[in-house]
Formats: structure tokens, C-alpha cells, sequence
């Protein structure tokens, strides 16, 4: 059979390229169709002939999915069209969207062929594990499917998929995946809600195995010319520490690159990072979320003190790798002057890049309900609210809003730059105007360039494309 993977950024999927190699394994045909980089994308898909259409949706995305959907079902009637990824998954009821006509739900390595087969040979697939489908006028609901507990058995994701465009032909660094699942419970992630989705299904957190990691990586270095850098996607990494270290000592062997990946700050320590920073790692992300402990404890659900964070800068510091910290403006109960604990805990860390997103409190999330409870979210939210990017749209209701918008333009700024610091408490009596905008804008693609190891015009052009999908929702 004939599948289009179609999205709209140019982010690479590494769970749609898992799913292709899976599917191209049993002799079915996988294209993929990326909005920005096609010359009449509409067209393209369409002249694909495909007798199925995936989507991998997340939540702020999906209005975006829906559309295209809509229209190309308009074409193609007898297509197939599939929603998986994130939002079907936890609002399972978009099914009831007319132009779809089944979603996957969680990890769709087992489920998805098992469909396409049915498909192909004329069967019902109304009882597959993993899907609700339409049939005859009926939808049918089943289980989740079972976890893969051995991910290393797996086929290499299909870095080909992505290949068919310059775009990825030309870019330096390449991602990869070695573990799946988290074991916390943070109250803005919904990988609290998905561990209980999948309770009984498999073991939830998983570790590939590190020759199957390293012989992916060996393989991406021919398929890609350009490569000089390597990102992990992984939720985090170092739980287990005799893996990691393994792992480190391995890949500086083999590979040898530098590579940028997420920690979590209470796992970090002198040996971890003397570890890291001889396998090549040069950066790691780390979640600050707010300066403000109370905020981070009661809110968030982290238990980790601000001595915890410059303790772990200074140890990454010492073993020279590079800081990256995530942070979240416009929180329930925030306000300007917790804020501005924010900005001096980064700069007291002495981060390198500093990002601030606008929190997104997406529903069935502890903080979701915390926010609705406490009156923090307008009673008119809804879904086509969500900034998936994060990075645009403060949802939460909060203090000293204006001086806030004016505080997220210039965070990064203000971390960096002791003088910019000093005159935030001028800045933020301005308005929010486009020049704040502009230094905004100019830090996060001028520090992602930084961080990833990409030029300058590349990190340009990736800003470009999603900011380009994200006006095109009206954020």
C-alpha cells in the first residue's frame, strides 16, 4: 500500500521515521509531504496517490491537521486518513472529526502494520489493538496497544524519508532516540497521564541498547554528508548512570562528535559530567521552569532547590559543557517580581542560552486543573488556544500581564547582558512593541544556531518555516 506522512514544520519525527522503516519492511510505499517545502503541497499529496494519510498531530497543531484533512479528502474520498502523535492520544474524541477516519493511539509500532495489512486485504480493522476506527457508520474503541519493551529490536528509524528534500541533505546535525518514557511526574507533561494510560502494558521506561544505538549513528553519517553534531531526543538522560557511562566511553570510540541532548538537574554530579564531556557531549538542556521555588515545588510538582542548580551549572561549568535552560513565563500565581527570580537564578548559573516559553497548560495536565480551579485560565480556553511552539501566546491569567509580555521579549537579554538587567525594571514601563520583538527574536534563532552547532542562515531558515506554520494558525 501507498502511505503519505504529511506535516507541517520542518522538524524531523523520529517516531513517523520508525514507523516508515517498520512499514517499508513489509514491502508497503512511504512518502513523505512537508507543507513548507513543497511547491503545491496539496497537489503533491494528491498526485502521490496514497491509499492512506498520516498525521502525527500535537495539541495546537491539530486545528492545522483538520483542515488539510478536510481537504484533501475532498480529492481523495476513498483515502484513508490516520491521526496519531500526541493530541489523539490524550483527546482520543477528534475521531468524531468528519474527515478522520481512525486514530492511533501511543506508540503505533505494533498497531499500525497490523492495520495496514487488514487494509490492504480487505478485512475489518475495527478490533485493532491501538485504534479507534470508523466503520459503517460506526466508531469502534479498543485497548491501547501493548508497549515494545525491547525498543532495540526495532528497525533504524528511516532517515531516507527526510532525504528527499535538500533541505535535510544540507544540515549538520541529525537526531536520535535512545530511551522512551520518563519516571516523573511534573504537573505541566503529560508523561504522568501516558505511564497510567499504558499501566499494564509493558515496562514504560525503556533504554536502547548501545551497539543498536551506535550502529544508527554510523549508518546517518553516510546518509548524511554534512554531519558534524548529533542531537538526542530523549525526555531525559542519565537515569541509569552504568548505561550512560557505557555509552560515553562507546561513542567517543566510534563517533566522536559532539552532541547536545536534556538532563534533569538532580542527576547530575562531578563523575556524570567528567563522563560527559569526554564523550563529546558539548551542551545539555536543563528545565529550570521558574526562580521562584515555591512556583517550581507547589505548581510544577519539581522538588529541587535553586542551590541544586548553580551547584550542577558549577559542575558543568567545571567540566566544560555548555548550559542550556529551559524556563517558563506566565505561570498560575506569577507574577512580575517572581519573575524576575527567574531571569537571576539563570544569570547566578551563568547559563549560556536562555530560553523562556510562555507556559501551555494543556488539558489533563495536574496544572491544567490546577489553573481552572484556581481561576488562573479563562472560562473561553480552548484547544485552538495552544501555541505548540510555546513560544508566542501566554494563556495563563497573571499579574503585572503587560510587564510580563515586556519581561518574555527581553529574558534572554536580560540574563546575558548585566546592563540589560539593571534597566529591565525602565523596559517593562514601555509597551510591548516590535523592536522588543525583534531582540526576542534575534536571541532564540542567534542561541539555536549556538547550541545545535547549525549556521546561523540554517537556524533561519528553521525559525522561518515555523514561524511560518504558526501564523498561518493566527498566533
Amino acid at each position: 500500500m501507498k502511505i503519505a506522512f504529511v506535516q507541517e514544520t520542518v522538524n524531523q519525527n523520529v517516531g513517523v521515521m520508525y514507523l516508515s522503516s517498520i512499514l517499508k519492511s513489509e514491502n508497503h510505499q512511504c512518502e513523505l509531504f512537508i507543507e513548507p517545502l513543497e511547491k503545491g503541497f496539496l497537489d503533491s499529496v494528491i498526485s502521490y496517490k496514497p491509499d492512506i494519510v498520516g498525521f502525527s498531530v500535537i495539541t495546537g497543531a491539530h486545528r492545522w491537521a483538520l483542515n488539510t484533512a478536510d481537504r484533501l479528502k475532498r480529492h481523495m474520498p476513498k483515502a484513508v486518513i490516520i491521526f496519531g502523535g500526541p493530541h489523539p492520544t490524550y483527546f482520543p474524541e477528534i475521531i468524531n472529526e468528519q474527515p478522520v477516519d481512525a486514530i492511533a493511539r501511543g506508540e503505533a509500532e505494533l498497531s499500525l502494520p497490523e492495520f495496514v495489512h487488514r487494509l490492504e486485504n480487505g478485512k475489518s480493522c475495527a478490533n485493532v489493538f491501538g485504534f479507534l476506527v470508523k466503520e459503517k457508520g460506526k466508531i469502534y474503541h479498543n485497548e491501547i496497544a501493548p508497549l515494545v519493551e525491547d525498543i532495540s529490536s526495532l528497525p533504524f528509524p528511516d532517515h531516507k524519508l527526510y532525504l528527499k528534500y535538500q533541505f535535510y541533505q544540507e544540515q549538520t546535525e541529525v537526531p536520535f532516540s535512545t530511551t522512551r518514557g520518563c519516571p516523573y511526574n511534573c504537573s505541566f507533561c503529560y508523561n504522568h497521564v501516558k505511564a497510567e494510560l499504558y499501566k499494564g502494558k509493558g515496562k514504560y521506561l525503556r533504554i536502547r541498547n548501545i551497539e543498536n544505538v551506535i550502529r544508527e549513528m554510523e549508518l546517518a553519517r553516510k546518509l548524511y554528508p554534512k554531519m558534524r553534531s548529533i542531537v538526542l531526543y530523549d525526555d531525559i538522560i542519565g537515569i541509569n548512570r552504568e548505561w550512560l557511562a557505557e555509552f560515553g566511553d562507546t561513542y567517543a570510540k566510534r563517533i566522536g562528535l559532539p552532541w547536545f541532548t536534556s538532563i534533569r538537574v538532580d542527576l547530575i554530579n562531578g563523575l556524570m559530567a567528567g563522563q560527559l564531556a569526554r564523550a563529546k557531549c558539548f551542551c545539555l538542556s536543563i528545565g529550570v521552569e521558574t526562580g521562584d521555588e515555591d512556583l517550581r515545588q507547589k505548581v510544577l510538582g519539581k522538588r529541587i532547590l535553586n542551590v541544586q542548580y548553580v551547584k550542577a551549572a558549577e559542575i558543568l561549568r567545571k567540566a566544560g559543557i555548555k548550559i542550556r535552560t529551559s524556563n517558563m513565563l506566565f505561570l498560575p500565581g506569577e507574577d512580575f517580581q517572581k519573575a524576575l527570580k527567574t531571569i537571576d537564578l539563570n544569570r547566578e548559573m551563568k547559563v549560556d542560552f536562555a530560553w523562556a516559553y510562555t507556559l501551555q497548560p494543556y488539558p489533563g495536565t495536574d496544572i491544567y486543573d490546577y489553573a481552572v480551579k484556581n481561576g488562573y485560565l479563562s472560562a473561553s480556553f480552548q484547544f485552538d488556544d495552544i501555541d505548540p511552539l510555546g513560544l508566542l501566546k501566554p494563556i495563563i491569567t497573571v499579574k503585572d500581564k503587560r510587564k510580563m509580555l515586556v519581561l518574555h521579549r527581553l529574558f534572554h537579554c536580560s540574563v546575558h547582558s548585566r546592563i540589560m538587567r539593571r534597566f529591565l525594571k525602565v523596559f517593562v514601563l514601555f509597551p510591548p512593541n516590535p523592536l522588543f520583538d525583534l531582540l526576542y527574536s534575534f536571541s532564540l534563532i542567534h542561541s539555536y544556531a549556538e547550541y545545535h552547532q547549525v549556521s546561523l542562515s540554517r537556524a533561519i531558515r528553521v525559525a522561518w518555516n515555523n514561524y511560518w506554520s504558526t501564523k498561518k494558525r493566527g498566533l
